[in-house]
């Protein structure tokens, strides 16, 4: 690929298509004195990329293989870049995985996933704000399963006192235990779309998408506008074609 012809790439048409040409472009740079112009203009595309998408290119390898190339050209700046964008893909990645579980209710593997990207990359625009959401519901789970307890001690026979027993001991990474609640919820009201959507929830972060599809159909049928049943859905698809 030549200069010219780089200069010209519209990065907004294609990401893999830019990362394509941009592995090519690097294709027969060694880190010499003439690279220069065509490692400015590298960088160039890839700083259009970050406004176009609000995200770094997906594509790790790129920005392993441009930061060698920078480190022997003696580019510090595009060196520097290049590992903080590397640091950013897998803060994105931590962010994804840490977001997700805390869908599933569980804050302690969340706060552990949302901590290591924010740590990673602190510059995430979203790491560090997900994290104080995880840890203030981490932080709270504790009087609410005691708040809970206390309901139940009151009137056994009400079943979202259950459901927020359950709820509290999937917050504080207690699912397995929890699960016995949530079905003391159900028994009690089979009607209780919230039950039935976060113990479809908590079985998705135990691998039990299959299991939990059918939670989520029955929380939509009683419940059309649940938002935990249907984003429950997407991710059993997403995850295991499960639908």
């Amino acid at each position: 690929m030549t200069l010219e012809e780089l200069k010209n790439l519209d990065v907004t048409l294609s990401m893999k298509g830019t990362t394509d040409s941009i592995l090519k472009a690097m294709g027969t740079l060694n880190g010499g004195p003439g690279d220069g112009a065509i490692l400015d203009v590298i960088r160039q595309k890839l700083l259009e990329v970050d406004d176009a998408f609000e995200r770094p290119l997906d594509s790790p390898e790129v920005f392993q293989k441009l930061k060698g190339i920078a480190q022997k050209a003696g580019k510090k700046d595009l060196e520097a870049y290049c590992q903080e964008q590397v640091d950013m893909i897998e803060a994105n990645d931590l962010h994804f995985k840490g977001y997700t579980q805390m869908f599933y209710g569980n804050c302690i593997a969340a706060t552990e996933l949302l901590g290591k990207a924010a740590k990673l990359a602190p510059k995430h625009p979203l790491a560090g704000k997900d994290l104080k959401t995880a840890l203030n519901r981490l932080d709270k789970a504790g009087a609410e399963l005691s708040k809970a307890e206390a309901q139940i001690g009151k009137d056994p026979n009400k079943s979202e006192a259950w459901n927020k027993k359950a709820t509290a001991l999937v917050t504080m990474g207690r699912t397995d235990e929890a699960m016995q609640f949530f079905d003391k919820a159900i028994a009690l009201d089979p009607n209780n779309a919230d039950a039935l959507g976060k113990k479809g929830a908590a079985l998705e972060g135990q691998g039990k998408f299959k299991e939990a599809v059918p939670l989520f159909k029955k929380a939509l049928q009683i419940k059309p506008t649940s938002q935990i049943a249907k984003k429950g859905l997407n991710l059993a698809d997403y995850f295991a074609g499960e639908t």
